[in-house]
């Protein structure tokens, strides 16, 4: 999607190295992150539709542009939300082989090449739901999120801040800790006596054409390529004297022989640049009304508990939650009177 580009705290460090033989008292560090990505850790309820910030620093370049891939280890509890859409697909093709005026043989090719004939297929996909609203994505040109999978356990988020036409609509300038993006999950009602009750949302880097940052200019920041040679390695089974009468190819050693055709472009994501740190949502026990001791029942103890915090300096609420009924977090007559009309309600 991106174009790569050298490091640039290489020669930085260098010259940190050097500067540290010379005066010998003074520490080498680790050169500090370019982007740091962080998927926030947060808790629900069962039953509960949250939002899950996707935390960014960018401490060097401008982000023009961004691709992440981020999966649930825990599908029996939670799932992104998902809504069924509908997309176009349309590919275009030269034909390599023709046989008077039929074409035998095709190949794909770009848009804007020479090309023969088209293919146009509509695709059903999962679309997820993800919220820019107050992110630092909110006024980018397009962002899209989709489950791959099409599950809706997984969610591949994208995002470019300024596509070719006008208005011109600039990335994000370096800062620390604002949010990128939220993404939306619904947790299921799950029972009470599920006792392993946390989901990790696993932030996918080693499948590289699904992760990664551009800066306004397209180059990619925090990928690294190398050419490896495409190498194939030969064993003789046949030997007459120091011929061999016949080969087999192996996948490594031992061989006898090796013939390089050509060099692959291997990439990857450079984790001395970028930091990228997985997530989690811990779901609790449904909230039981009434229960300021939180001993699981609700009865005339919790009242005086309660009466007993409020005018006689008794001990904290263990379970505010259980006895806010105004869900404003603080506790206080108006709540003590709703729990009380609950517990006893007025005869009829």
């Amino acid at each position: 999607m991106f174009n790569p580009k050298i490091p640039r705290f290489v020669a930085a460090a260098l010259l940190v190295g050097f500067a540290g033989l010379i005066v010998g008292s003074t520490p080498l560090t680790a050169p500090s992150p370019e982007i740091i990505l962080d998927v926030a850790d947060t808790t629900a309820r069962p039953g509960e539709t949250l939002e899950i910030p996707v935390y960014l620093s960018n401490c060097v370049d401008t982000i023009a542009g961004f691709n992440f891939w981020v999966q649930l280890d825990r599908p029996d509890i939670m799932e992104f939300t998902t809504a069924i859409g509908e997309v176009i697909d349309t590919t275009y093709w030269i034909c390599t082989d023709w046989s008077g005026p039929d074409c035998i043989d095709s190949v794909i090719v770009g848009p804007g090449d020479d090309w023969d004939f088209i293919h146009i297929d509509t695709n059903e996909i999962l679309i997820g739901t993800i919220n820019p609203s107050g992110a630092l994505v909110e006024n980018w040109e397009y962002l899209e999120s989709r489950s791959l999978a099409g599950m809706g356990y997984d969610l591949y988020v994208v995002g470019i801040a300024n596509l070719p036409a006008p208005p011109m609509t600039p990335g994000i300038a370096p800062q620390e800790g604002g949010i990128l993006i939220k993404l939306v999950g619904q947790v299921y009602d799950i029972p009470d006596s599920m006792t392993d009750r946390t989901v990790n949302i696993v932030l996918q880097t080693t499948t590289i054409n699904h992760f990664g940052f551009s800066d306004p200019h397209g180059n990619s920041i925090g990928v690294v390529c190398d050419t490896i040679p495409d190498t194939t390695f030969w064993r003789c089974l046949q030997w007459a004297g120091d011929i061999c009468l016949e080969w087999a190819q192996v996948s490594g050693p031992p061989y006898d022989s090796i013939s390089i055709e050509g060099y692959d472009l291997f990439c990857y994501l450079d984790t001395s640049i970028v930091h990228v740190f997985d997530g989690s949502v811990t779901v609790g026990w449904p909230i039981l009304y009434g229960d300021a001791d939180c001993d699981g029942a609700v009865n005339i103890a919790d009242l005086v508990y309660i009466v007993d915090y409020m005018f006689a300096g008794g001990p904290p609420m263990p379970c505010l939650e259980n006895v806010d009924c105004d869900y404003d977090g603080l506790f206080n007559i108006t709540d003590l009177i709703c729990l009380v009309e609950w517990m006893f309600p007025p005869m009829e």
